[in-house]
């Protein structure tokens, strides 16, 4: 638990990397397990697993968040086109116009 509350600041990329660091370093403890029995090596594939699999959802949390972020910045710009136009179109209504008839 302590773990998954030091990732939750991170950006998704630096997870990602903990992740793929996690699954490299697997094949060193291997070689270290035949000193030391199984319990490491398991140990150390659950870690990595558990690191990919944090690393994924954060990936698709902050992928969620981008995609909603743009559909708002894109409701602010059509927002504010429509009040440009709506403005240019009282002012023009607004102004007296001059009309000469021959």
């Amino acid at each position: 638990m302590e773990f998954e509350a030091l990732l939750l600041g991170i950006e998704p990329l630096a997870v990602l990397a903990v992740g793929i660091g996690a699954a490299a370093v697997a094949p060193v403890v291997g070689a270290v397990d035949s000193m030391t029995g199984h319990s490491l090596t398991e140990s150390a594939r659950n870690a990595a697993k558990q690191g990919l699999v944090w690393a994924f959802e954060t990936y698709e949390k902050a992928q969620a968040s981008m995609a909603e972020a743009s559909e708002s910045f894109q409701d602010l710009v059509a927002e504010a086109r429509s009040e440009i136009i709506t403005t240019k179109a009282e002012a023009d209504q607004s102004e007296p116009r001059e009309v000469t008839i021959s």
